[in-house]
């Protein structure tokens, strides 16, 4: 037999919450009808939880108690779907342990039973109890000394010697301690020499006269908690008036003892919740109070010692590159006295020299938009176009004196860099075609080539983004008077042009115009004239200039085809073109060319074609002959100019009578100082 007693205590429970009580279905222990049912719930209070002990259960049996079934449910989460018969030794074993709530929360039943009851069943009795919970118990309560339970909560207390936090769980030891008046102690670690305690926020405050400093030196063993990764779990702090030193943590102790250049210290010892290290023995004296051997950061003090007693009086020096904070920055030194509570007087700050942001010439820039400007940082330029590259010294540092000075040491205003068009480039097009009964450029391929359209028509080579190359009798007469050049164009009637004026027209000083009593040109010597322009040529992809020639002792174009390209005959009717043409020629000797009686020197050379007539003609004086073809141009090997249309025979593209070039090789020099010197 199976006897059960049920013991209710008394507990002091607010409100109208039962302690205990039955629950069981409709008509029991008689028998419950069809179609009845029951729906019960209770809730226990904080720090107590509800249980239910079933003693008796008799539903009517079925699949997954289909038909009849009681359902238990704690906290709103179903524990059991029971049916059937069980009887009491079942039930103690299987169910009744589970039927219990959580702290605070609850229990609820639900019973029902369909329309059709074959056998009677006397259904289901239990018995449910609300009990203190014993929270300390449980692992998670968070009382990191003692847990003390009582009927319907539970409370943390502490070890003797400890306090509890705020947080009313944990436990720190009372270490904190004043010694303001001693000149003279040691300070230890609690527990010292055993392990410190965990959960500690010692503070130990020192105070003395003013006049007099605290020297502190940690002594003996130290050993104060740290990570694998060097990173302090426990630390120990010296916090003074003017800094902070540490946080101190591992086994390794600092050797020199630590002024507090004021009256007053606080030492800040903090630990965690675990570890079992010993800690620290500091000892601590005065001595008068002296100033230190620094006033003010990137200076120096003359005389130099390591600290200085009350009333001396120092000479304040900036470091190179620095100046004095104040209103004359070209100060660098100050007196300073040594003030009785350890700090100087006056203090003024050296602070870097600033060179500011340059001026910057036209189309160069910063690489870095808002750079430092101080003493010792750098700056770097770029050109602010893609169609240009930087001539000369792009970088520059800030001097002592405030100069931005290039690597070589030379000021900024002395090594101006300038940014210079990129030579003999144009855009990878690839087209075939010919000057005399050839075919049309395509735009951008020829992008040096300028036209004057008026009369006299005639070409003209853009060298740089001021400056172009073209034939003597092209300008002669044009001295004192401007001229329109056209550019950025392949079809002379376009809307797009570029339309650049002159400023200067300048022949070369030898230029011979000799004509005969028929009135004819018979000499084209130094046949070589530089334009320059009233403003900067909007270089871009359609107008850039061509690369000047290297000098060379051989044939001009070096056993290579060149190109002769120019707006001007095409045909035997010498009909001049409204579209850029050109076509690929070869040099020949002197000797091979025809020159009709006219004067031939060593500043010509001639140049065509005998497979198929290709020339220059009438209207395309003044343009550009260069190297290589079209088709092989690359930023390795550039397009160079080494020839200029300067005349030729009545009859272009014949196969004795070739034209002839100013060889542009020979008057590099005359170009650079001409274009240096205007």
């Amino acid at each position: 037999m199976i006897i059960f007693c049920f013991i209710t205590l008394l507990l002091p429970l607010c409100g109208s919450v039962p302690l205990a009580g039955w629950v069981q279905s409709p008509g029991h222990p008689r028998g419950y009808n069809p179609d009845s049912s029951l729906t019960w719930k209770e809730c226990a209070p904080n720090g107590h939880k509800i249980t239910l002990t079933l003693i008796h259960l008799d539903l009517e049996e079925s699949d997954k108690c289909e038909n009849d079934a009681l359902k238990i449910f704690a906290d709103e989460e179903l524990l059991f779907n029971l049916c059937g018969t069980k009887f009491l030794q079942e039930l103690q074993t299987s169910f009744n342990p589970f039927l219990h709530s959580s702290s605070g929360g609850c229990l609820s039943l639900s019973f029902l039973a369909d329309y059709s009851n074959p056998k009677r069943h006397t259904g289901f009795q239990g018995f449910y109890t609300i009990q203190d919970v014993d929270e300390c118990k449980d692992s998670d309560n968070e009382c990191s000394h003692h847990c003390n339970n009582y009927i319907g909560g539970y409370r943390c207390s502490c070890r003797p010697g400890y306090l509890l936090n705020p947080d009313q769980h944990t436990c720190r030891v009372s270490c904190s301690e004043d010694r303001t008046g001693s000149q003279e102690g040691v300070l230890m670690s609690p527990n010292w020499p055993g392990s410190y305690p965990e959960n500690s926020v010692c503070s130990y405050t020192l105070a003395v006269e003013e006049g007099l400093q605290f020297e502190l030196m940690l002594t003996g063993v130290f050993d104060v908690e740290m990570a694998e990764n060097g990173q302090c779990i426990d630390t120990l702090t010296i916090k003074t008036v003017s800094e902070d030193f540490g946080p101190f943590c591992g086994q390794v102790r600092p050797n020199s003892a630590i002024l507090s250049r004021s009256p007053h210290v606080e030492i800040i010892f903090r630990t965690d919740d675990a570890g079992a290290n010993q800690g620290f023995h500091l000892s601590y004296k005065t001595r008068e109070i002296t100033c230190p051997g620094t006033v003010t950061p990137m200076s120096s003090l003359s005389p130099n010692r390591p600290e200085y007693l009350k009333d001396y009086e120092v000479t304040v020096k900036c470091d190179k590159g620095h100046v004095l904070q104040s209103e004359s920055t070209a100060e660098v030194e100050y007196k300073s006295i040594c003030q009785k509570n350890g700090e100087w007087s006056p203090v003024i700050t050296c602070e870097s020299v600033d060179c500011g942001i340059p001026e910057l010439p036209d189309l160069i820039e910063l690489t870095v938009e808002h750079p430092l400007t101080t003493y010792q940082k750098n700056i770097t330029l770029k050109c602010s176009s893609e169609y240009y590259i930087m001539s000369g010294n792009g970088h520059f540092t800030c001097d002592a004196e405030g100069n931005w000075v290039s690597e070589i040491g030379q000021k900024f205003s002395d090594d101006l860099p300038k940014c210079v068009p990129v030579c003999g480039l144009n855009t990878e097009i690839t087209a075939g075609g010919r000057v005399f009964g050839g075919k049309q450029a395509l735009l951008g391929q020829i992008p040096w080539q300028l036209l004057h359209k008026s009369s006299p028509r005639g070409g003209a080579s853009l060298i740089s983004d001021y400056w172009a190359l073209t034939a003597a009798h092209v300008v002669d007469g044009f001295k004192t008077t401007t001229m329109s050049w056209l550019g950025g164009m392949i079809d002379a009637q376009a809307k797009n042009i570029v339309t650049m004026e002159t400023e200067k027209i300048i022949i070369h000083p030898k230029y011979n115009n000799i004509v005969d009593k028929n009135g004819e040109q018979t000499s084209y010597d130094n046949d070589i004239a530089l334009i320059k322009m009233s403003a900067r040529v909007p270089i871009g992809p359609n107008l850039r200039p061509v690369c000047l020639p290297k000098k060379t002792d051989g044939p001009v174009m070096e056993d290579m085809m060149g190109t002769v390209s120019g707006f001007g005959g095409y045909s035997d009717k010498s009909l001049r073109s409204k579209n850029l043409l050109y076509g690929h020629v070869q040099e020949y000797s002197l000797v091979e060319c025809e020159s009709k009686g006219k004067l031939v020197t060593d500043n010509m050379f001639c140049a065509g074609d005998d497979g198929q007539g290709i020339d220059s003609c009438k209207g395309d004086s003044g343009g550009p002959l260069f190297l290589p073809t079209l088709e092989q141009g690359s930023a390795e090997q550039p397009f160079r100019i080494v020839g200029i249309v300067s005349w030729g025979p009545p009859e272009c593209g014949h196969k004795s009578f070739k034209g002839y070039y100013t060889k542009i090789q020979n008057y590099l020099d005359w170009i650079r100082e001409t274009m240096e010197n205007n």
